[in-house]
């Protein structure tokens, strides 16, 4: 029972409570003074979960792919997936569908990734050429999906290994080592510019690799060839093989390669070498330099003192030169 209060007979009576109010059945209708255009994101991802299963598959597809995706909960998520899936397997599944999850496959159950359809072109293009952010046990139920296609022998191609792309990283180290250094050096730069979500473990085995005699030789007769092939893998030289580099092998150390690489490294560069770095390059050495020897917050004060200095000085003269 609950209290209902009447106008008409001004007073408080007792009514049996009916069926249960569903102030949702027009969540989405277009009339629903209840919709608000700035808050329609917020509605229908926590709204009710029969209002959201009334969109279609192609509605929900359009949503996702632009929807930041860390703001979408997880049982909303999971519930896409299955409008979109329809009961089937993720082997009907093409490129398209996901690019619209990306990230959110984090929360996709790792059956339903086992059945990733890599022989569909548009499917293997996603994730050999895209990055796509999930955890290592996704990534790795990823890599048994594709081995379910193309088997376990792909070590012994290196036009194979160059279409991994991405997914080169999702192979454990110890099968990494089974790549030879003859097909190693086969490898194009694409997939090579591609490490950047290996771990350092699979990073030392692949330089292992190219250190040796059949494939790039030792460090110290390296041109700039091989340090652009190499790219991210450079941050795994040793920090004796460094001073020996030549330099004209120095310039093709990217910007990148020099934030990435270890700190402990960057005073074993000579001065030759760092005059023959590129300019993006040695900036971002010099900047790396100072902020490792500047820790005292004292001497960090002193500089920014004596910049507004330097520059009120400057601005000074140059209010003189324009009075004149």
């Amino acid at each position: 029972m609950c209290l209902d209060y009447e106008d008409e007979k001004n007073s408080m009576i007792a009514i049996s409570e009916t069926a249960e109010n569903n102030y949702y059945e027009h969540f989405y209708d277009e009339m629903d003074n209840r919709l608000r255009i700035e808050h329609s994101m917020d509605m229908i991802y926590f709204g009710p979960p029969s209002s959201f299963m009334r969109l279609d598959s192609e509605t929900i597809l359009h949503i996702l792919t632009n929807t930041k995706k860390h703001l979408i909960p997880i049982t909303r998520a999971q519930l896409a997936w299955d409008i979109i899936t329809d009961g089937k397997t993720a082997a009907f599944l093409q490129g398209r569908e996901f690019l619209a999850f990306g990230s959110l496959l984090n929360v996709i159950p790792e059956e339903d990734l086992y059945y990733v359809n890599f022989g569909d072109n548009s499917v293997f293009k996603y994730f050999t050429n895209r990055y796509v952010d999930l955890e290592n046990r996704k990534f790795g139920v990823l890599i048994a999906a594709y081995r379910r296609y193309f088997g376990g022998d792909w070590h012994d191609n290196a036009t194979r290994i160059n279409e991994l792309g991405y997914l080169l990283c999702g192979y454990p180290h110890f099968e990494l080592k089974m790549i030879s250094p003859t097909t190693f050096k086969k490898l194009n730069i694409d997939v090579l510019g591609k490490l950047g979500r290996c771990n350092v473990q699979q990073k030392k085995t692949l330089f292992n690799i190219a250190v040796h005699p059949n494939a790039y030789g030792e460090p110290y007769k390296w041109s700039s060839h091989e340090i652009s092939q190499l790219s991210e893998l450079f941050v795994c030289i040793p920090k004796e093989d460094i001073t020996v580099l030549e330099l004209e092998a120095i310039p093709a150390i990217s910007p990148k390669v020099m934030k990435l690489l270890d700190k402990t490294k960057l005073e074993y560069f000579t001065k030759p070498q760092i005059l023959r770095m590129n300019p993006k390059t040695r900036r971002i050495y010099i900047l790396r330099m100072q902020l490792s020897s500047s820790l005292d917050m004292n001497q960090i004060a002193r500089g920014n003192v004596r910049l507004i200095s330097v520059l009120l000085y400057n601005c000074a003269f140059f209010v003189l030169l324009l009075s004149h």
